[in-house]
C-alpha cells in the first residue's frame, strides 16, 4: 500500500501543472544574466516573444512580468515607444501590476 502511495505521489509531482507557458525562459534568462551581451539579450528577447506567441497554442497563460521584462530590454537600447507599449500590455493583462507599471511609465515619460 505504501508503495502505491509513493508511486502515485511521485507521478503527480513529475507533471507540469503550471498555468503559465514558460518556454525557454529559464535558459535564456540565465544566459543573459551570467553572460550579458547583445547576442544573449536578443536570444532572451526572442524567447519572451515566443512565450507570448505560443502560450495560447499550449493552452496556457502568458506569465506575469513577461511584458514588463520586454519593456526593460527595450529601455536598455532606448526604444522608448516599444517599452511603453509593453508596459501597457503588462498592465492590461495583469491589473494588479498597475502600481509598479505606472511607476515605470512615469519614469519613462520623464526620461522621454
Amino acid at each position: 500500500m505504501i508503495l502505491v502511495c509513493v508511486v502515485g505521489v511521485s507521478a503527480c509531482a513529475s507533471t507540469n501543472k503550471s498555468i503559465y507557458h514558460w518556454g525557454d525562459y529559464s535558459e535564456t534568462a540565465y544566459d543573459y544574466k551570467h553572460e550579458p551581451s547583445d547576442e544573449t539579450r536578443e536570444k532572451h528577447k526572442k524567447a519572451l516573444l515566443a512565450i507570448i506567441a505560443n502560450a495560447a497554442k499550449a493552452n496556457k497563460k502568458i506569465p506575469p512580468g513577461i511584458y514588463a521584462e520586454l519593456a526593460t530590454l527595450e529601455l536598455q537600447v532606448n526604444n522608448l515607444n516599444e517599452a511603453q507599449a509593453y508596459l501597457l500590455q503588462e498592465k492590461a493583462l495583469f491589473p494588479e501590476s498597475a502600481h509598479l507599471v505606472d511607476t515605470m511609465l512615469n519614469k519613462l515619460n520623464k526620461a522621454g
